[in-house]
This record gives structure tokens, sequence and C-alpha cells, in this order.
């Protein structure tokens, strides 16, 4: 009797380690991915060039941007994904580098470029006259060096697209 009870005792502690390590992993376990591994990059195309970026599509990873980075790999950025066509405005609150902003519309197309804004610019806040869905952020210099212009145009993975867009694919 006592084995039966040392086992049924054994059994409820290691189901609960499991039941803690689930619930912890699925409570925090894209934090810690993004901690070990940093974020996920995707790549996206202007013209030809392709560039890695991360996504920011949620309100609070829109907020913070790039701030706080010392420095962003070269070939790379932070796409800003948008439920709705509207004014975006990007400022350089806590940016350590000077950056290029490209702004693209819902039909994939470069409609605005700001370039080489620097940190010491905050608390200005750049925006496009023209309505943008998706706005692009990297290093200063980059529109320039790869020669982007208004109206190139962006090929973006359907899985980063606001679900509204993904129809137009076909």
């Amino acid at each position: 009797m006592k084995t039966f009870r040392r086992l049924a005792v054994d059994v409820l502690i290691f189901v609960s380690i499991i039941g803690t390590i689930f619930y912890i992993y699925q409570t925090f376990g894209s934090q810690v991915v993004v901690y070990l591994f940093g974020e996920p990059t995707n790549t996206i195309y202007v013209d030809e060039l392709a560039i890695g970026v991360t996504i920011a599509d949620e309100p609070d990873e829109r907020r913070q941007g790039l701030s706080g980075l010392k420095s962003l790999p070269e070939l790379e950025g932070k796409l800003f994904v948008f439920e709705e066509t509207g004014n975006y405005g990007i400022w350089m609150k806590d940016m350590f580098f000077p950056i290029d902003v490209i702004w693209i519309d819902e039909n994939l197309r470069i409609v605005h470029i700001e370039e080489n804004v620097l940190p010491n610019s905050y608390p200005a806040t750049y925006n496009s006259p023209v309505p943008a869905r998706f706005v692009l952020v990297t290093n200063a210099f980059f529109v320039d060096t790869f020669q982007i212009t208004k109206g190139a145009r962006v090929t973006i993975p359907a899985r980063n697209l606001p679900a509204d867009l993904q129809p137009n694919l076909q």
C-alpha cells in the first residue's frame, strides 16, 4: 500500500511539474525566445533588394519601434504594419542612430521618404503627406545607397499583411 501511495505522489508531482512548465511556456515562451535569440526576421523586397525586417504590428511594438537599440545591422529594418491606411508619424524618442523612414501604401508602393532623420530631432514627428499602411525604418543613407525612390514596389510576405490585404494577392 505504501508503494502505491508513493507512486501516486510521484506521479502527481511529475504531472504538476510538467503542468507548471507548460503554463510558463504558454505565458512567457515568446518573450524567452526573443530574449535568447532576438526578434525573428522576415524578408521583404523593395523592387529586387532583399531586406531583413522585424515586424511591429501591435500598438506596444509600434510605440517601442527601434527606441533603445544601439544600432541596426546593414540591410535590416523594422516594418510597422497598421490595420488601416492613415497618416502615421515617426519620432526619434530614445533613438541612438539616424534612420531613413519609408511610407508604403496598401498597394505596396512607396509613397513618401524621409532621409537621415537624426536622433536629436526628438520631439519632432515625421509624417507622410500621403496616407500609408506600412512604415519601413532603416539605417540612415539606406535610401541613397540603394537608390530607393517613391513609387518603388514593395513585396511583403502574405503572413505579414493585414487580413484585408491578403485576398488581393490572388
